[in-house]
């Protein structure tokens, strides 16, 4: 059914349809973004009303294509993950290779200098890793909506992965590929400022992605940054994030994409104490933002957290449909993401000086000039 399609063609009782069209619904597209489950509960449907709904917008015999389990999974199997640069972060989402998988939405959140930026910046080069090493060996887009991209860091991160890849070259017998350079080529950096923007970000996705089908990566970073504080109208917030959700996890679906998305963390002020100390980062209190309607349309969703002052840094699986929840710890070190060499001592220190790998998403690495910057034109 086309998404454009009104909402007051809908074969519904006048009762049905015109309370759905007060509500704001005004496009078939934006019934299908939100779970019926969650809209019938905002609509106070009735059991009834609820199931006329779902007839509607899914009728049976409509042309949805099904394949079996066994298709499913030679197909999933063909699919490379990105490895975070953690083999104890690639591990928490199961299979035979680890790393964050292709056709899902990953949700990655945290509170500010919690890693998430790192993560982001690190996940764009490792999406490059040739294939016959293990990698996707595709480009990556990092849309930034807070201005926290910043270009000499990724630059550091180029290095020591072009690094890497040189050291498994030459122990391999074959001629070192992408240098440092080639890896920054293959990041598309779009700074959006805007909801706006955004939107129309997220609209000419699916052209770009058929213009560019090597782009096996998609970080935002954030999706909580520009609708916190634009949008006094939660109930208009939340149609409209789990519209663009649904679209990015479509574009995921459609194009074999592993898309990342990064998000803020709120605290429920009102809620009881918990008698833990005040922001601590698994307080019952402290949740991920633009709630529960975004949350249920990530398939992998993810906390990072320190528990001193980026001396022990912790990434919580906390909803797979996979693997049970963990936690496992990590370190952020000039050469970018890594395991901790001693879980017993996961103080991080760097010698010969360089950036203390305790920094991160607030890090100051100097200006980042548009020179450092790589557009469209540039992209291949």
């Amino acid at each position: 059914m086309a998404s454009s399609r009104p909402a007051v063609t809908l074969r519904l009782t006048t009762l049905l349809r015109d309370k759905i069209i007060r509500s704001g619904y005004t496009t078939v597209g934006d019934l299908c973004a939100i779970p019926i489950a969650d809209f019938a509960k905002e609509l106070k449907l009735t059991p009834e009303q609820a199931r006329d709904l779902l007839d509607q917008l899914h009728p049976k015999g409509s042309g949805v294509k099904s394949f079996t389990a066994d298709q499913t999974w030679e197909q999933e199997k063909k699919l490379a993950p990105i490895t975070t640069s953690s083999p104890a972060i690639d591990s928490i989402f199961g299979g035979a290779h680890g790393g964050i998988p292709p056709g899902k939405i990953t949700e990655i959140c945290g509170l500010p200098g919690s890693g998430k930026t790192q993560l982001g910046i690190q996940l764009a080069i490792n999406a490059q890793i040739p294939r016959s090493m293990g990698g996707a060996g595709g480009s990556s887009i990092y849309i930034d909506t807070e201005g926290s991209f910043v270009a000499r860091r990724a630059s550091q991160l180029a290095s020591a992965c072009s690094a890497r890849l040189k050291e498994t070259s030459n122990a391999a017998g074959t001629k070192p590929v992408l240098a440092a350079d080639d890896l920054l080529r293959g990041i598309q950096y779009c700074r959006v400022h805007s909801p706006v923007e955004f939107i129309a970000m997220i609209r000419i996705l699916g052209s770009i992605l058929q213009e560019h089908p090597k782009v096996k990566l998609v970080v935002v970073d954030s999706i909580s940054f520009l609708f916190r504080s634009n949008f006094s109208d939660t109930r208009m917030r939340t149609k409209l994030v789990a519209s663009l959700g649904r679209q990015l996890a479509d574009l995921a679906r459609q194009h074999d994409l592993v898309v990342v998305v990064m998000n803020q963390m709120t605290t429920t002020i009102d809620a009881p104490t918990t008698g833990k100390r005040a922001f601590d980062p698994l307080d019952d209190n402290v949740h991920p933002a633009l709630g529960e309607t975004w949350g249920s349309i990530c398939t992998h969703r993810i906390r990072l957290y320190d528990r001193g002052g980026g001396q022990q840094r912790h990434a919580r699986m906390f909803k797979s449909p996979t693997m049970q929840e963990q936690t496992v710890a990590f370190h952020i070190g000039p050469d970018g993401i890594s395991d901790v060499v001693d879980p017993t001592e996961s103080g991080n220190k760097v010698e010969g000086g360089g950036i203390r790998a305790g920094e991160d998403d607030d890090m100051d690495f100097g200006n980042t000039s548009t020179q450092s910057m790589l557009f469209w034109d540039d992209f291949s």
